[in-house]
C-alpha cells in the first residue's frame, strides 16, 4: 500500500526578535516535502495575532489571520509544533495563537519539536504542550527535543550537528506514522503490515 501524502502544518511558536527555533522549523519543513507532503510553515512572525478575546468559532467576524490560521488547522492531517522553552513554559504568543480555536483541533494529530539554548531540549514547555493537545481533544504524538540549539543550527539556519539529521529523520517518518493512523481511520481504513 503506497503511503497518502499528507497536509502537515508547521507552527513556529514564537515572534522574538533573534529566535533560534526557527532554524528547527524551516528544516523540518524541508524535510517534509522532502518526503513527498504538503507541507505549510506558519510562522507566527508573518501575522500580527490579536489578544485573545474569544474563539473563532464564537463570532462571525474573527480576524482575519485567526481566520487563515484556523483554515490551515482545518485542512491539516498534523500539526507540528516548533517552540521554544520561556520560563519553564511556551511562549505567551502561542498560547494566545493556540487559544483563538477550538474545535477546529478535535481529532488532530499533533506534534512537536521543542528547543532550548541549555541542555534540556525545553522539555518543560513540551509538558505543557501535550497537556493543552488533551484538552483539545487531539492526539499528542511524537517529540523531538532539540538542546544546546546554537550548537545544532548556525545563524544561517545550516545543521552543523550531523547526529540531528538522523533525529529528525526518525521524527519525520514518525508524525506521518502518527498521523497516518487518524487519516486512515477517518476514510474506514486501516494500514495494511508489511509483508
Amino acid at each position: 500500500m503506497t503511503a497518502p501524502s499528507l497536509q502537515i502544518l508547521v507552527v513556529q511558536g514564537t515572534i522574538r526578535d533573534g529566535r533560534s527555533s526557527i532554524h528547527p522549523a524551516r528544516y523540518v519543513t524541508d524535510r517534509f516535502r522532502e518526503n513527498g507532503h504538503d507541507v505549510e510553515l506558519f510562522d507566527m512572525k508573518d501575522y500580527e495575532i490579536p489578544l485573545f478575546r474569544n474563539r473563532r468559532d464564537a463570532i462571525s467576524d474573527p480576524h482575519p489571520n485567526v481566520d487563515a490560521f484556523g483554515q490551515e488547522v482545518e485542512a491539516a492531517d498534523a500539526l507540528v509544533v516548533v517552540v521554544p522553552e520561556y520560563n519553564h513554559s511556551i511562549p505567551g504568543t502561542l498560547k494566545n495563537l493556540l487559544d483563538h480555536l477550538y474545535p477546529e483541533y478535535e481529532d488532530t494529530a499533533f506534534s512537536y519539536v521543542t528547543v532550548s539554548a541549555g541542555g534540556f531540549g525545553g522539555v518543560r514547555a513540551l509538558s505543557h504542550l501535550h497537556d493543552i493537545t488533551l484538552e483539545f481533544n487531539a492526539h499528542p504524538g511524537p517529540d523531538l527535543p532539540v538542546s544546546n540549539v546554537r550548537d545544532v543550527f548556525d545563524e544561517d539556519g545550516t545543521l552543523i550537528d550531523e547526529t540531528y539529521e538522523d533525529r529528525f529523520e526518525t521524527f519525520v517518518e514518525a508524525v506521518v506514522d502518527h498521523a497516518e493512523q487518524f487519516v486512515l481511520s477517518a476514510v474506514g481504513t486501516t494500514p495494511e503490515a508489511d509483508v
